[in-house]
């Protein structure tokens, strides 16, 4: 299995758009501008060619940053990426299990059959 195969649509896609522009947002309020140039498992990503703007409104110009993924607020990705995440989305979605095609669950007359009993 190749490592494109185990991940999911959102780390797929960031991949696809590795050495084009992207904007990200973080918690703290920062904001950068710049070419993706790799991202990680955990959704961490290196920019290059950056142009920062901090919360204070101070802009900064640098070669690259790393930006952790748990920092991560938001992430823009060029326009047509939009087109993308429904194909993707049609290419990793599981195959369809049992014939009826429907919800799954435990059944029960509205849903729920029992959430609070325990298996031993």
């Amino acid at each position: 299995m190749s490592r494109s195969d185990e991940i999911g649509v959102p780390l797929k896609l960031l991949r696809e758009y590795e050495n084009k522009k992207v904007v990200v947002d973080t918690a703290t309020g920062e904001v950068f501008t710049g070419t993706l140039l790799d991202s990680e498992d955990n959704m961490s990503l290196t920019l290059t060619n950056v142009k920062a703007v901090f919360a204070s409104g101070h802009e900064v110009e640098m070669n690259s940053v790393y930006v952790k993924g748990a920092k991560i607020r938001y992430i823009g990705l060029p326009t047509e990426a939009r087109d993308r995440v429904q194909q993707l989305n049609r290419e990793c979605r599981p195959p369809m299990r049992g014939g009826r095609g429907g919800r799954g669950g435990r059944g029960g007359r509205f849903g729920g059959g029992g959430g609070d009993r325990r298996r031993y």
